[in-house]
């Protein structure tokens, strides 16, 4: 028995050593564009060639460079913060139940060993619940304000294409396009009409 709490107490000092609460990074998510531009992409490859006017955009680049992406993000990053916070305060309350259980141990009984290290275990798996759920959150927030300024510069891209005569738009993250005019990237002409019509409230 005290080779079995002794060999859970090294487990569990492994196991704080390696936590690390990193900050989630709040960069966003494009996969729900990237799908959708491949196909188009893809569909209208072989057209190319014989269009009069080719455009490309990088929505990734629009996305981030609109007002209302800058302060969608900076507000997820303002409540990533705080639970980060959070999620800080629950390491250091589980180091300290890990250190004072290995204070005690020596005087410790059998059942007192091993109710201490069930206890550290419950702990230690909901703070990585915690994680995952912060993760889990972060993620749909992303991509629900992903979704809704992509539905809005995707109307702008056909406008603008419909207005300046292009035959065709590329969106860049797709990968089908190996080469083309730098005066052809018309993603500064679509974010500065997007923020003139969707201006952000201060």
């Amino acid at each position: 028995m005290e080779h079995r709490a002794a060999l859970k107490s090294v487990v569990f000092s492994r196991i704080f050593k390696s936590i690390a609460i990193s900050a989630v990074s709040v960069g966003f998510a494009f996969a729900c564009i990237s799908a959708a531009s491949a196909k188009a992409a893809g569909s209208s490859a072989r057209s190319a060639a014989t269009a009069n006017r080719v455009a490309l955009i990088d929505f990734q680049v629009a996305i981030l460079q609109t007002e209302e992406g800058k302060a969608a993000k900076a507000k997820i990053e303002k409540e990533v913060e705080a639970r980060k916070k959070e999620l800080l305060s629950q390491q250091q309350e589980l180091k300290k139940l890990e250190e004072d259980f290995e204070a005690k141990r020596a005087v410790l009984s059998e059942d007192e060993k091993n109710k201490s290290a069930r206890d550290l275990q419950a702990k230690f798996m909901a703070f990585q619940r915690s994680q995952m759920n912060l993760d889990q959150e972060v993620r749909q927030k992303e991509m629900q304000e992903t979704q809704k300024i992509f539905q809005k510069l995707s109307a702008l891209v056909e406008e603008y294409a419909k207005k300046h005569s292009f035959d065709l738009v590329f969106e860049k993250g797709a990968g089908a396009v190996l080469y083309i005019a730098q005066n052809s990237d018309i993603t500064g002409d679509i974010v500065t009409l997007y923020n003139a019509r969707h201006k952000v409230k201060k």
